[in-house]
């Protein structure tokens, strides 16, 4: 009888430990992301006569550092649908993966976050809020509530209002704390 008793407190203690999702990005794919932020920043931006009258889709990547309790750097996917005539924007970043300092790749959070704002004349001014959930260096579940600002404005690239770019920051709080600086981009589908 002690010895199912020990065996289920072991269970129990097993139980209880998580194992990271393996992340869904290599380090060439981080390398890829820094490159393709750097080109559209780069990018002219849309003159207000020349914005993209409906609702336009962009797909692209969320590429910041974090500070605090989990340090280094996150990628995410990002869809953005700004609605050129009723100035709504939203979507929503995914797939967010944890980079360690090194550049290699730690593991992909559960979660996403949903984008909410408004875009005039070309100037873009978001948030992105929502929970994710990873494994601590002790192997345990832990919860974060991830705020972000998403500043930025719609650029050219091959054709106009075809892109975006902007500034990223904010902070994760919860079971563990981060502070978050960095960018998203995106071209048109």
């Amino acid at each position: 009888m002690k010895y199912l008793v020990i065996t289920t407190a072991a269970l129990g203690i097993l139980g209880a430990c998580s194992t990271p999702n393996p992340p869904s990005v290599t380090r060439h794919d981080v390398n890829r992301a820094y490159g393709e932020a750097r080109r559209i920043e780069a990018l002219p931006f849309t003159e207000a006569i020349t914005l993209p009258t409906g609702s336009v889709i962009y797909n692209g990547q969320v590429g910041a550092n974090v500070y605090g309790e989990a340090s280094g750097s996150i990628l995410g996917d990002m869809r953005m649908e700004v609605d050129f005539r009723d100035g709504d924007i939203d979507g929503d970043i995914r797939n967010i993966n944890l980079i360690d300092m090194d550049g290699t790749p730690n593991q992909r959070f559960d979660g996403s976050l949903d984008i909410n704002g408004r875009e005039n004349n070309g100037d873009l001014d978001a948030t992105a809020k929502g929970r994710l959930t990873g494994v601590d260096i002790n192997n345990q579940s832990v919860d974060t509530y991830m705020d972000l600002d998403l500043i930025g404005e719609v650029r050219d690239d091959r054709d106009f209002g075809d892109a975006v770019y902007g500034e990223v920051d904010g902070i994760a709080t919860g079971d563990f704390n981060m502070t978050v600086d960095g960018v998203f981009f995106g071209t048109a589908d």
